[in-house]
């Protein structure tokens, strides 16, 4: 029987995306990547993950179609349509704006990427997993074909909601970009995920920032810690392209609260890598790869968190090191 692989992709904007793209084509060209049965993605690779069951018609491709012909398109995708840009260009032109930055983001990714449909257009195999943050309760929500909804809330059963809107609720960055909210009115929240149980009363509207404030790395939904592996897969490869924590001298208050809230985000982090680690890859039933492995990669790990159009050369530099970060790993 062949393993069933799961993917823990993390956030980290353009530079997640086309890192965990680089890891991606690594495993197409070595057999992995049709064993792909569960994805877990947060911000940016929840953007990589749009635009490759966009450019594939919503469906997952075959290795030789991801290499051939997804891969490159995202690429050219990537390099020429700069949904950051677009997007920033309208927010004066009204006011209410401000407000609905997410919305904005959502249109970019239609108009210009062409992340359309629904979740139920998504296949059913392999999972994937959108990941935010709900601000209500500090649990992790999660978007699937099959349903959502975070474990203090409840759950909606084969929800209906665009991929687009999902992708830029997990990647609604505080400040940056802004909330998603969520309104409840005509839903059906039940206490377990297959709607068994009885429904549940829920709020009018719940808070969705981007699942990176809650789990940068998307483990949780394939890795608990200290109860292993999701019985939906046999190994799990964790992908983190996430910002390091570089030093920095004390400045004004803001930036001392950011400062302070990074230190923590940190170092909850490092335990979830450190379970990982200790729990999985010494079992041989997992991989963990990490932006900007060695000296000769330090760009790709400190190329700043942006959802900007990155040049060709940056672009080919990050994708490399996720190829040979994956390739070195798995030798």
């Amino acid at each position: 029987m062949q393993k069933r692989v799961g993917l823990a992709l993390s956030g980290g904007g353009i530079r997640a995306a086309i890192f965990h793209l680089g890891v991606l084509e690594y495993l197409a060209e070595s057999g992995l990547f049709s064993r792909i049965a569960s994805i877990s993605s947060v911000s940016g690779a929840s953007l990589c993950m749009g635009l490759i069951f966009s450019a594939s018609g919503n469906r997952w491709p075959c290795e030789k179609e991801f290499s051939q012909k997804i891969q490159p398109k995202i690429r050219k995708l990537i390099l020429t349509e700069n949904i950051q840009r677009a997007a920033l260009r309208r927010l004066p032109f009204s006011p209410t704006n401000w407000n609905n930055r997410v919305e904005i983001l959502a249109k970019m990714l239609e108009k210009m990427w062409g992340i359309n449909g629904s979740l139920q257009d998504l296949p059913p195999f392999p999972f994937w997993e959108i990941n935010c943050t709900t601000f209500e309760t500090g649990s992790r929500f999660r978007f699937r074909r099959d349903y959502m909804g975070d474990t203090k809330i409840g759950y909606v059963q084969n929800p209906t909601l665009s991929i687009s809107h999902m992708i830029a609720a997990s990647a609604a960055f505080p400040v940056l970009i802004g909330p998603y909210i969520l309104k409840t009115e005509g839903l059906r929240f039940t206490r377990d995920k297959k709607g068994l149980h009885k429904v549940v009363n829920v709020l009018d509207r719940y808070t969705l920032w981007d699942g990176g404030v809650y789990d940068n790395l998307g483990l949780e939904a394939l890795h608990r810690i200290g109860g292993g592996l999701d019985s939906e897969i046999d190994f799990l490869i964790t992908s983190n392209a996430g910002a390091q924590l570089s030093p920095q001298e004390r400045g004004r208050p803001s930036q001392n609260l950011r400062r302070l809230l990074n230190i923590s985000a940190a170092q909850a982090e490092s335990l979830r890598t450190r379970d990982f680690i200790s729990s999985v890859v010494r079992k041989q039933k997992g991989l963990y790869l990490e932006i900007g492995h060695n000296p000769e990669s330090i760009f790709a790990r400190e190329y700043p968190t942006t959802l900007n159009s990155p040049s060709a050369k940056d672009f080919d530099l990050i994708f490399k090191n996720g190829y040979d970060c994956t390739k070195f790993c798995r030798g």
